[in-house]
């Protein structure tokens, strides 16, 4: 494939979280920060359209409010899986009349790290939220208390909420250590969460009182995965990152039992401190789009090409965080090349 490589920002250090943004003034896409910087909105092609906010950062997840062209969801606040996560919350960032974002604590939720709204069988949205450990500080690398996931129905207005009403959680898996990989299905109808057991499916109830179901699709320890029909036969393959914050890329195949998958590739190359993942078609090919922050710090797709899985090199010594890719009459790939500081956007052709 050919990519165009435009730079959008140099000054949004460690940039990091990345959602497209159907807005109700305009399309476009927002970047966020790790540390301290903005969250900032970009049109379609790359302008910049204002900063939600200057800070303060902290945003592993970013995205948009179900229904609402004025309205983001992110984290708030989480500025390290070691240290620095204790006053971690989901908010809601809503635009007002005069153009400013008012933000709204939708709930304290420490070491909050994925999250996203999930729609169950009879229309529910519901909050799925997980947190990487729990509250846990002796020192750095400590995974000693290990994170959960935590649900709640939503329903009206998210920014009814406020530090003092706040949406109520419930746990619904304990003890998830490393809680680091997070999935959406596009129509939302599903999750993936990777942890240090495994790939675990999480669906929501098909109504509002009923039971959450909970799969367990491959034990491997997994720091990010996502699913995509790389070789065309019809079933989605499973592609991962192992292990945390890991070297190694691998692709599982669905096997004749249901909910079950078997390894049958793994990279040869060790590319250290894999991180951003996408998937999805890129220029008319079932493909992954990943990144890693270490070694080469190189974007790259995965394809199946000739009967084999391949890789290729999109862009090297940039570092992405996270990726994404949309269509508005050409393919494009969104990168928050963080450990360059840098925001760019590829215009990809066949």
């Amino acid at each position: 494939m050919n990519y165009q490589k435009h730079v959008l920002a140099t000054d949004m250090v460690k940039c990091y979280a990345v959602c497209m943004f159907d807005g109700a003034d305009t399309n476009g896409f927002v970047v966020a920060t790790e540390k301290e910087g903005p969250m900032r909105r970009f049109t379609l092609d790359g302008k910049v359209i204002e900063d939600v906010n200057e800070g303060p950062g902290g945003v592993m997840t970013v995205t948009q409010a179900p229904g609402r062209g004025d309205q983001l969801m992110a984290t708030y606040k989480f500025f390290s899986p070691n240290f620095g996560a204790d006053d971690a919350k989901i908010v809601t960032w809503t635009r007002q009349a005069d153009g400013t974002w008012k933000m709204s604590v939708v709930c304290d939720l420490p070491y909050v790290h994925r999250f996203g709204v999930l729609k169950g069988a009879d229309g529910q949205d519901w909050l799925i939220a997980c947190t990487i450990k729990s509250e846990c500080r002796q020192f750095k690398n400590d995974w000693r208390d290990p994170g959960a996931v935590y649900v709640a129905p939503l329903d009206g207005d998210l920014e009814r909420y406020d530090e003092d009403h706040q949406l109520q959680l419930t746990k619904i898996a304990n003890y998830q250590l490393q809680n680091h990989g997070f999935y959406m299905a596009p129509d939302r109808s599903f999750a993936l969460v990777g942890t240090a057991a495994g790939v675990f499916r999480y669906t929501a109830p098909a109504t509002r009182d009923g039971e959450w179901d909970v799969r367990c699709l491959l034990v491997q320890p997994t720091s990010d995965m996502c699913l995509a029909d790389l070789d065309g036969d019809g079933k989605d393959e499973v592609v991962t990152i192992s292990t945390f914050h890991g070297d190694t890329l691998s692709v599982w195949h669905a096997t004749e039992n249901e909910d079950s998958y078997e390894k049958v590739w793994e990279d040869p190359e060790k590319r250290p401190f894999l991180h951003a993942i996408w998937s999805g078609d890129l220029a008319g090919k079932s493909s992954a789009v990943l990144g890693n922050r270490k070694g080469g710090r190189d974007l790259m797709r995965l394809g199946y090409e000739d009967g084999a899985y391949a890789v290729e090199i999109i862009d090297h010594d940039c570092g992405p965080a996270n990726c994404w890719v949309f269509n508005d009459g050409q393919d494009h790939i969104i990168s928050a090349n963080r450990e360059t500081n840098e925001v760019a956007l590829y215009d990809v052709t066949a």
